[in-house]
This record gives structure tokens, C-alpha cells and sequence, in this order.
């Protein structure tokens, strides 16, 4: 499977893609960066669960600070490749997204696309809850159209949908504490 970036200065140039990965498609992944540029235009991106970097990767094209995590080792190796090969700095985690997420900051896009077999609602809920998200920040989750995932106080949820696959944004409210 060819997977190329498709916007910035890495703009064409392709990816290489580990075994376990499942890239976002190109389609989804133009759809998201054509959003992200009238909503969030730039600064800090946070992406999950790595895999190939089609999405991360795309991120820092655009001139986003990134941040990947990702567990599995062979997709790790990969995306130092990828990145070192593009010529992108980003950061690059190797661990469950879960388990470093309180060490994490926050960042003004987080973009969640974990193997289908987890529990992504429940997911979701715990990276609402976590404070990843900055205040005014983007949460995108990419899931199987089958799966709803859950409206949260303080957020406001929509969806897109691409063929099988949903991204569910949810927007984190601006409003400082009285």
C-alpha cells in the first residue's frame, strides 16, 4: 500500500508502512487537514496511536508541532524512519497512549485512531476527562461507522463520515472557571 503526504513541504513523498498499521485513507486525511485549516490553522498536535505517521506526519508537513505515540516497536522504527527520511522533527513516543497520557501536556489537536478491537468509546471518555486537550482545542476521533461515541459536558460533538470509517470531533469549550 502507497501511503504519500499530501499537503506541505513533505508534500508527495511517501511513507513507509509497518505491517500492523492501518492507515487513514487519503480521502479522510484531506478531508481532516481541509478542516483543521479553517479551525485549528497550526500549533501543537498530538497523535495517539502513531502507526504509519500518515496522520502525525501530515501534521508536521503542515507545520505542526507533533508529538506520536505509539507502542507497537516495528511501527516506532518506522516512524523515526519516516521522519527522519521526510526531514519532519517531531517527537516520538513509545509506550501505551494511555499510560503516558498524564505525562503528556496538552495540545491544541489530538487526534485518536486506535486498533478497532478497543473499547473507543470508553477511550474517548478518558481523553475528555484527562485535560490533553487545550482549552478551545480539537479532540478527533477516528472510528468504525458502527460505533457511537458519546456526548460530554463541556464539549461540543459532530461527526463526518468517510465510507466505513467517523471521525467524531468534539470541541472543547473556551469558557474560563468563575
Amino acid at each position: 500500500m502507497s501511503v504519500r503526504i499530501l499537503g506541505g513541504s513533505a508534500k508527495g513523498r511517501a511513507l513507509k508502512v509497518p505491517a500492523s498499521a492501518r492507515p487513514s485513507g487519503a480521502r479522510l486525511r484531506k478531508s481532516l487537514f481541509d478542516l483543521l485549516a479553517s479551525r485549528a490553522p497550526g500549533g501543537t498536535f498530538l497523535d495517539l496511536h502513531g502507526g504509519s505517521g500518515a496522520v502525525g506526519l501530515e501534521a508536521a508537513s503542515r507545520g505542526y508541532a507533533v508529538t506520536l505515540v505509539e507502542k507497537d516497536t516495528g511501527a516506532v522504527r518506522a516512524l523515526e524512519e519516516n521522519s527522519r527520511l521526510l526531514g519532519l522533527p517531531v517527537r516520538i513516543l513509545r509506550g501505551d497512549a494511555l499510560g503516558l497520557l498524564p505525562r503528556l501536556g496538552s495540545f491544541d489537536v489530538v487526534f485518536s485512531d486506535p486498533p478497532y478491537a478497543q473499547d473507543i468509546p470508553r477511550l474517548a471518555e478518558r481523553l475528555l476527562a484527562s485535560g490533553v486537550v487545550a482549552p478551545g482545542g480539537l479532540l478527533v476521533c477516528q472510528h468504525p461507522d458502527r460505533t457511537h461515541l458519546p456526548d460530554a459536558p463541556g464539549w461540543t460533538r459532530e461527526e463526518r463520515f468517510y465510507g466505513s470509517n467517523t471521525l467524531t470531533l468534539y470541541t472543547r469549550d473556551n469558557i474560563k472557571p468563575a
